[in-house]
């Protein structure tokens, strides 16, 4: 018997890959869109927390609607301190090299 684990060849990463070519501020663009804005983030964290909490409240029974509006409000407290940390950055309203 032969390991068929053993007989695979091990997977190369590109130079790239392995540098860590991609920086963090890179890969949350699919977030906060190619020109990110502090307001337009938290307003949108806002105004989908409201959505929930209507959607929830009015269509769940009282335990289970609490219970998820709780939830709701966690992440979106946590969703406030992302978007502080990132102002904190300078994430937000800076220009971009080539703008």
């Amino acid at each position: 018997m032969t390991d068929e684990a053993a007989s695979e060849p091990e997977e190369q990463f590109s130079e790239d890959e392995v540098s860590g070519g991609s920086t963090f501020f890179e890969d949350i663009v699919f977030i906060t869109g190619e020109d990110p804005n502090a307001g337009s983030f938290l307003l949108t964290v806002g105004i989908i927390t409201c959505v929930f909490v209507a959607a929830f409240q009015l269509t769940l029974p009282e335990p289970i609607s609490n219970l998820l509006t709780a939830a709701v409000l966690v992440v979106a407290v946590i969703s406030f301190l992302l978007g502080a940390i990132l102002d904190m950055l300078d994430y937000f309203d800076t220009p971009k090299p080539g703008q």
